[in-house]
């Protein structure tokens, strides 16, 4: 795995890279952004394709910067809502998964009516605490952000590889202090407005609905 001075080199980094924080370089007129989220000194979203190594880079990110500038500023109380074994959400939710009802093509209506049900039941959850719905379009390590007990838990699973891509982080997860995860984020939240000339929590400026 790269070591964090490879990616250090070429981005601004807010926060402390051994504990949490995040990289970024901003790159041409397009709104372009190389982005890093470094925590215990490992970059969760490096990842490997065709034999060379990257780390997100995308155009337009408002949306993602916006839901972590939200989540940044509303962290609350909110567990997981099915009983399930796991230390951390990301595993909390593939061993709900796994216990979902099993379907055939011989099932009933009642049947796929409890198959849709259970999935409801943290299917909005999984929504406010990840924020692959905000990629647009980048390649993105999936991770779970989870305000508990005056820290934020982040967790990630990268099992199966699509199109080539291998993230450096499988699966996991840490724990990092609340402030200190708030301070970084809407640092990097405030660098990424000045530097664009935007507000990313202003519908008028990206498509975002």
């Amino acid at each position: 795995m790269p070591e964090i001075k490879e990616i250090i080199e070429d981005q601004t980094i807010i926060g402390n890279p051994s504990d949490f924080a995040i990289g970024y370089a901003f790159i041409g007129d397009d709104r372009t952004t190389e982005l890093s989220m470094l925590v215990g000194g490992v970059n969760l979203l490096g990842f490997t394709r065709e034999g060379c190594h990257y780390t997100t880079r995308w155009m337009y990110l408002e949306g993602l910067v916006a839901w972590l500038k939200s989540f940044a500023l509303d962290m609350a109380e909110d567990p997981f809502p099915i009983d399930v074994d796991g230390e951390y959400a990301a595993e909390k939710d593939a061993n709900a998964r796994a216990l979902a009802p099993k379907l055939d093509n011989d099932s009933s209506d009642e049947e796929l009516d409890a198959f849709d049900a259970y999935f409801d039941r943290f299917a909005d959850w999984t929504l406010k605490h990840t924020w692959l719905s905000e990629r647009g379009g980048a390649i993105l390590s999936d991770i779970f952000f989870e305000y508990k007990d005056g820290m934020v838990e982040l967790s990630w699973r990268n099992r199966n590889e699509h199109d080539g891509v291998s993230f450096d982080c499988k699966e996991g997860g840490t724990r990092v202090d609340a402030e200190t995860f708030k301070a970084v984020v809407l640092g990097f939240v405030d660098a990424y407005e000045k530097h664009w000339g935007i507000k990313v929590d202003d519908d008028s400026t990206w498509l975002r609905k």
